[in-house]
């Protein structure tokens, strides 16, 4: 059998399109199968700092600022009853990571944006297949050999590879069929989104910033991300239960948790939607195994979390970059076991972090803003949350910090109400 393919890629996503840009690159022959054709909405606009590293090392940064995505310089938070647009900033420029490319990252309208990375794979060399949907991934014994992709009803084709990755996100088709994916049941989150004109802008000194706004609940908090050409990007998280709860309208039910968060209201009080409501859920899951002979997982392909660290595209573009090592020290006469296997605990590690960040944060929103602006521990928790938590030092931080938070609640636990959503007022920020 003569392989079509080095490497065939299920999904051109930022995971996908890395991935096949650093093969390419490389010189291998690699097939990237895209089911969408691009252009395609996609929600995830706010892009970690970290990512710009990757960016970098793909060659595809000058593009990106060539096409004009949004500069982030920072993130802002509110609190439930604080005055108008008083929040807690993080400036990203205040603690900038030993390896920043640069100080600011960007928001993105995730169909141009994505498009963008996969044209640039096929700029660097891959074959872009797109519209075409890889039914299952195939096998010889344990091994995986290739795909079945059909491009209409009534035609399918196989096609053979050294080895298959998949970055198809969260379809997760080779998990599914190997019956690897488990959903998460300490997340059972449910978003509701879309973009908007004529939010109001920020004071200047936060003009530019990401907001997130706490809205006194547990597991609820809304976004609002500024775009290009004066968009914004607004979006509600809840606990899916609740909206089943509240019989309500989309429309009825976003304005409702809007109406907790005072910064929130002044800002969308003019607002008009420009994109029909679009709902995410039942999105947190794992696997039980990222890698197996001949195959690995990448992206949101291989885990994901919840969207309220931005951590899905650092994700996608470290695990995609970690394939890339793994595979080519493998093909260089390296044991592909222990090469694969290394890969799964790099990513795993780094997921790890980006999974207990969230999980205390949904618990103890409070315990993040007081550690934020204690002198001790700012420095550190910038640091972590600007993404790369794959790096052995960025660990470090991550765990110290997450086992002070841990022993602050033990100390407190008599007065937990301290730290509850609920008792966030406009002295908290």
């Amino acid at each position: 059998m003569t392989p079509d393919a080095d490497l065939i890629i299920v999904g051109g996503g930022p995971a996908g399109a890395a991935l096949a840009t650093f093969m390419a690159q490389d010189g291998y022959k690699v097939i990237v199968i895209e089911k969408d054709i691009h252009p395609r909405e996609h929600v995830g606009e706010a892009l970690t700092p970290s990512t710009n590293l990757v960016l970098d090392r793909m060659g595809v940064l000058p593009k990106i600022e060539q096409a004009g995505f949004f500069h982030k310089p920072g993130v802002a938070w509110t609190a439930p009853r604080s005055k108008p647009w008083k929040c807690l900033a993080v400036r990203n420029s205040d603690y900038p990571s030993p390896d920043a490319v640069q100080t600011y990252s960007y928001n993105v309208e995730r169909e141009d944006f994505d498009a963008l990375l996969l044209r640039h794979a096929h700029e660097a060399g891959a074959k872009v297949v797109q519209g075409a949907n890889v039914r299952n991934v195939l096998f010889e014994g344990d091994r995986a050999v290739g795909v079945r992709v059909a491009v209409t009803d009534g035609w399918a084709r196989d096609l053979h590879a050294r080895a298959v990755v998949d970055a198809s996100g969260r379809r997760c088709l080779l998990a599914s069929q190997l019956g690897l994916k488990k959903k998460d049941r300490s997340f059972n989150q449910f978003s509701i989104y879309s973009w908007w004109q004529g939010v109001a802008p920020a004071p200047e000194s936060h003009r530019d910033f990401l907001f997130l706004h706490f809205l006194g609940l547990e597991r609820a908090w809304a976004w609002h991300i500024p775009l290009r050409n004066g968009s914004f990007s607004v979006g509600v998280v809840a606990d899916k239960a609740d909206f089943k709860r509240s019989g309500r309208t989309h429309e009825d039910f976003f304005a409702g948790f809007i109406a907790r968060n005072r910064t929130a209201v002044a800002a969308m009080g003019e607002a008009q939607r420009i994109r029909p409501w679009a709902i995410e859920g039942d999105y947190s899951y794992h696997m039980e195994t990222l890698v197996g002979p001949g195959w690995l997982l990448v992206g949101d392909a291989l885990r994901f979390v919840d969207p309220i660290f931005s951590s899905g595209v650092d994700v996608a573009l470290y695990s995609a970059m970690f394939a890339h090592e793994a595979l080519v020290t493998t093909w260089r006469g390296a044991d592909e076991g222990l090469e694969f296997a290394r890969y799964q605990r790099r990513v795993t590690q780094g997921v790890d972090v980006w999974y207990e960040l969230t999980d205390l944060f949904y618990r103890f929103q409070l315990l993040f803003t007081l550690f934020l602006v204690t002198r001790d521990h700012r420095a550190d928790m910038v640091r972590v949350l600007q993404g790369n938590p794959y790096l052995p030092e960025t660990q470090a931080i991550a765990r110290r910090l997450l086992g002070e938070m841990r022993d602050f609640y033990e100390r407190t636990k008599g007065k937990d109400s301290l730290l509850r959503p609920a008792a966030l007022s406009s002295d908290a920020i």
